[in-house]
């Protein structure tokens, strides 16, 4: 049994460790840009204003920076870059969701290296298991996650949209990860049921690709494997009692390790496909856009992989309508197209546009191949799911 397992952010887990930021931080330096979307919710904002206290009381200054949006762009990520080199910080802390931590994490890598420019970082930092330039360097990121589905703050990825090109790529360097991590369940209190839904599906989608990826090993099929039972079990608990702070552990823990996984493992197809629908589609949130590709792709990799997608059917066995005698394909797609029923993910993909060129146009995005999925299958699957 040989393999590597890479994992180094410090983690600090638990209701209330968002009081303690400012002593988990200061080793990194005096100044900090804090990344962040606008404010758009009081007690949200005051969970905000417990950490920047925090980093008063040790005497860290801060600048803001409120520019994040959904799929956040180049654009986004220059401006918040202006600012921290002329403000010359010493460290990032992004504060929200996966948008802020994708955010965050860019301007920390394009801030510490003025040279870069997006072509090159898209085309040099495309592989997530191989640092090809050892000589990048980002500035240090502390991660304070306020939703449970990204799994960013332990993982080497910010994905980020060309804003020119419209195409949501993903840089990826160990240089991305978060030194710190702080995952409080008290601050996803107040995320919506459908933001709730949605960033716990990708948090699912994360397990279940890293299990299914060939890189898996012993030991990361085993936290993703605990990741999706909980997450079977928590998320459609959680959605009909958004405060329960129980059930808002339950998916912070299983986000973490799901994210754990998909940076030892990778992600298969189904990222990919959303990430091109995302591209011309930054309104409709990650998780939706799986929920579309994902009933096609398990149905395909029950051919591929039969004895993994039987242990993922153990799992979700209380989601499976279908007949114990009927094909392993047919129980796959109809399981997961259940539960994402019973999460609120199911409304079909609508276009009012020509959506055979649209096809036409996201397929031709998908020129490489993955572990278990090649460029043709990854088409058809797209095809399929919208």
């Amino acid at each position: 049994m040989n393999f590597s397992f890479y994992s180094p952010a410090r983690i600090y887990f638990g209701a209330g460790v968002r009081n303690n930021i400012g002593q988990y931080v200061e080793e990194y330096g005096s100044k900090c840009l804090i990344v962040r979307s606008p404010v758009r919710d009081s007690r949200r904002e005051l969970h905000y204003s417990e950490i920047t206290e925090s980093l008063d009381n040790q005497g860290i200054q801060y600048v803001v920076f409120q520019g994040v949006e959904p799929n956040p762009t180049t654009d986004i990520v220059n401006k918040g870059k202006e600012i921290a080199v002329n403000e010359n910080v010493d460290f990032i802390l992004a504060y929200g969701g996966g948008s802020s931590m994708d955010t965050a994490k860019a301007i920390a890598i394009m801030a510490a290296n003025q040279d870069l420019t997006w072509e090159y970082s898209f085309n040099q930092f495309s592989d997530p298991f191989n640092d090809l330039d050892k000589t990048v360097k980002a500035l240090p990121i502390v991660a304070i996650t306020t939703t449970s589905g990204t799994g960013s703050h332990v993982t080497q990825a910010a994905v980020v949209t060309e804003s020119e090109k419209k195409e949501k790529l993903t840089l990826f360097h160990s240089c991305l990860i978060p030194r710190v991590s702080l995952v409080d369940p008290e601050l996803m209190l107040t995320v919506p049921e459908k933001v709730t839904a949605e960033t716990g599906f990708d948090a699912m989608c994360h397990a279940m690709e890293s299990f299914f990826n060939p890189r898996a090993t012993k030991l990361t099929e085993t936290l993703s494997l605990q990741s999706i039972s909980i997450i079977a079990e928590s998320l459609p608990l959680l959605l009909k009692d958004l405060t329960n702070l129980e059930l808002r552990e339950q998916l912070a823990y299983a986000d973490t390790l799901s994210g754990i996984c998909l940076s030892n493992a990778g992600a298969e197809a189904p990222h990919p496909i959303a990430e091109s629908i995302n591209g011309y589609f930054p309104e409709l949130a990650h998780g939706q856009t799986l929920a579309y590709a994902y009933p096609s792709y398990l149905k395909y990799v029950s051919s591929v992989i039969p004895n993994k997608v039987k242990t993922l059917l153990v799992i979700l066995k209380d989601y499976n309508p279908a007949d114990e005698q009927a094909p392993l394909h047919e129980q796959a797609e109809l399981t997961i197209k259940h539960f994402i029923q019973k999460i609120g993910l199911s409304q079909p993909f609508t276009f009012k546009g020509d959506k055979d060129m649209l096809i036409k146009e996201l397929q031709e995005k998908l020129f490489f191949n993955l572990p278990l999925t090649n460029s043709d299958r990854l088409k058809e699957i797209l095809s399929q799911s919208l």
